[in-house]
């Protein structure tokens, strides 16, 4: 009830300075970049723009997870607003003057739908130009090792016309954003608040130990019981990995004395299944993707936000997909296991953890509880933003395809992009010179570079060519339309091919696997319509087996043999590829087999990890089926080509057959909390507490 009250009262509350500047450069008509901590209030900004709007201008509201869009979703449904979603698999009310989304949805709409042949202003959607605001949640994903392109690639496709809302508090450079914006003619602000609402203390938790009863014997127990003792709870505990965040939520629960049981409704018991209600029963829950939505947004986090549960495990990757917050926030190792590398927590990611400590409107002070060997409070800085290695394909192929010259592109483009020099594409000298000059009918700079310094069958034209001097003044490194040449997205004279055509309908690497596996005559359709399920899905599926196998492994080393391209392609394999996935989805969609059975297949999955391959998978087969027919170069296709734009058809008809379900048009139905779920809970449960010890404040 505490947190509801809060909500009602800051729909009240006049906005602080900070949020003021922000809100009239909105009214001004200018893009506006917010530099804020977490809690601070950075929403509210947008909140009271569509409010002080009267809800007459349409918004674009984008955030990097579906549980996020979820949440937000629900919060203003809740709050009477007339909201709208659109994440891939769930698409409510998409008139509706607020939207959230996802981001990559909504790239689909402001770079364009040219490959399903809807067009508006500008080549655009026609529903994106009824919107006025795009609002970019966490906008730091721009350095994203995979996702960064598709924010690069909204921000340089956004029309003039739709004004720019970013939001984060986790870059250290805000400014240099918005002087990207400006160089791409928008004008752009940076508004920056450094205060929490909620102070930060840092405290040793180790100091905290002494005088517990024997039966608590675990490390983390013990840390968490004394914070439990010194009314520093509730606890966010942050593990390396979901097999940790299940393990001390277990422990937790048998060791930690407990005076008042949680009871929970048949329908939250039936929900979160018998080992996951047995933990909550005792004020304690684990949170990862492995659980579904459910269970995490259904149970977990309303009994979080409520106060009800004494500590929650969550694992590292879920720092930014938390929308909830404890009073006391411990992070029980500095780094974790990826790839069979150990990896440090970055900086930026440790203030994303910190920051959930603390609760507005019910804790004066967040606490950071800092062990031996636990990443302390000084650690944890804003990321220096800067653009990640891939660059948008969608963006410029989706242009090709409506007919720009590919050299033009690379002489008009190169400089846009969030860096401090240009980028070069690949043809900013070849492009200029006319293509009969060259005896080697390279039309790349990287091309020129790299065949005059091939020493193993040299080109005989090279040693006398006029241009020998400015070829080996080039670079040979990599470049965006050199990599298409050799992906076979371009042919040698630069033009759009077949290929690459159907590159051009997605957003990351699934279509050069698509493509690949449709040049295959003896790949039946009936089998790739699974195996495509295997393009996103890690190591999820994969058990004991190696990553890179299968029938679509196999055309996609054809295809593109051993070549590496950062965010597309590992040794000519989709980056995300993982085997396994493609039987479990076979089997739950063709041969109605239920989840339990699929999950004791495969015993590294969770229930959230089948719902997002279920929602993955069709979420790409929706894309197929909307995506148009291949036109090739304007001239009437022959031979290969011809066979390959019949075999596409075929595809996206099976597509259609197996998306017989339409999208959903709502979020499934969450029990309410009871109102013993929302009365206040004590969870000092110890006696005899220690002195507090000293802590350190942080701004």
């Amino acid at each position: 009830m505490l947190s509801d009250a809060f909500a009602g009262l800051q729909k009240l509350m006049l906005p602080d300075r900070w949020q003021a500047l922000a809100l009239n450069a909105l009214r001004a008509g200018r893009d506006v970049v917010v530099d804020a901590p977490t809690g601070a209030g950075k929403t509210y900004i947008f909140e009271r723009w569509a409010e002080q709007t009267s809800f007459a201008k349409r918004a674009l509201f984008t955030v990097p997870t579906r549980a996020l869009a979820n949440d937000k979703f629900a919060e203003w449904r809740a709050r009477d607003w007339d909201v709208g979603i659109m994440t891939g698999d769930l698409c409510v009310n998409p008139g509706a003057p607020i939207v959230v989304a996802t981001l990559e949805a909504v790239q689909g709409l402001i770079v364009g739908a040219a490959a399903n042949g809807a067009t508006g202003p500008a080549g655009r959607d026609a529903r994106t130009a009824e919107f006025q605001l795009l609002v970019v949640d966490e906008y730091h994903w721009l350095a994203d090792a995979h996702r960064g392109n598709h924010y690069e690639g909204v921000l340089l496709a956004a029309p003039a016309t739709l004004q720019l809302l970013l939001l984060s508090g986790a870059v250290a450079n805000p400014g240099d954003v918005a002087a990207w914006l400006r160089r791409l003619g928008r004008p752009a602000e940076v508004v920056q608040h450094r205060e929490r609402p909620v102070p930060l203390e840092e405290v040793e938790v180790d100091d905290l130990v002494h005088g517990l009863p024997r039966s608590i014997e675990g490390f983390w127990s013990k840390r968490v019981a004394g914070a439990l003792r010194e009314g520093l709870g509730p606890v966010l505990v942050f593990a390396p990995h979901r097999a940790d965040a299940e393990r001390l939520a277990r422990q937790f629960a048998r060791e930690l004395p407990l005076a008042d049981v949680l009871t929970l409704t048949p329908e939250q018991e039936q929900l979160c299944g018998p080992q996951l209600a047995k933990l909550l029963a005792r004020r304690v829950a684990y949170h990862h993707s492995g659980l579904s939505y459910a269970q995490r947004a259904g149970v977990i986090e309303p009994l979080a936000k409520a106060g009800q549960l004494r500590a929650v495990v969550a694992t590292l990757g879920l720092s930014a997909g938390i929308n909830f917050s404890l009073r006391s926030v411990l992070i029980t190792a500095g780094g974790f296991r990826h790839d069979h590398l150990d990896r440090e927590i970055p900086p930026h990611d440790l203030l994303q953890m910190i920051g959930r400590a603390g609760r507005r409107g019910l804790d004066e002070r967040g606490y950071v509880l800092v062990s031996t060997s636990t990443p302390r409070l000084r650690r944890a800085e804003p990321l220096r933003l800067k653009r990640a290695a891939p660059l948008p394909w969608a963006l410029f192929l989706r242009q090709l395809r409506r007919g720009r010259d590919a050299t033009e592109l690379a002489r008009t483009e190169s400089a846009r992009f969030f860096a401090e020099e240009r980028i070069p594409l690949g043809a900013e000298q070849t492009g200029r010179l006319p293509a009969a000059s060259l005896p080697c009918a390279e039309f790349t700079d990287t091309g020129r570079a790299r065949l005059v310094r091939r020493e193993r069958n040299p080109f005989p034209g090279c040693p006398g060519c006029a241009h020998r001097t400015a070829c080996l003044a080039l670079s040979p490194a990599p470049t965006l339309l050199w990599q298409w040449q050799r992906t076979g997205v371009l042919d040698r004279r630069l033009r759009l091919t077949v290929r690459g055509e159907i590159v051009s309908f997605f957003l990351g690497p699934e279509g050069l696997a698509l493509a690949a596996a449709l040049e295959d005559r003896r790949y039946p359709l009936d089998d790739l319509v699974f195996d495509a399920a295997n393009l996103f899905a890690g190591d999820r599926f994969s058990g004991t087996n190696p990553r890179w196998i299968g029938r679509l492994s196999e055309a996609c080393t054809r295809a593109y043999r051993r070549l590496s391209i950062e965010g597309w392609l590992h040794d000519g394999m989709p980056v995300q590829y993982g085997s396994g996935a493609s039987e479990s989805v076979r089997a739950l969609v063709a041969e109605g087999a239920r989840t339990r059975q699929v999950l004791d297949e495969v015993e590294s999955a969770g229930r959230g990890d089948i719902d997002r391959l279920l929602t993955e998978w069709r979420s790409l087969l929706r894309q197929v089926a909307q995506a148009g027919p291949l036109l090739g170069d304007g001239a009437p296709m022959t031979g290969r080509d011809h066979f390959i734009a019949e075999r596409w058809d075929d595809f996206r008809a099976l597509a259609r057959f197996w998306l017989r379900e339409p999208a959903a048009t709502s979020l499934p139905d969450l029990p309410p909390l009871t109102a013993d779920q929302r009365r206040p809970v004590n969870h000092s449960v110890l006696r005899n507490p220690l002195p507090k010890p000293p802590g350190r404040a942080t701004p």
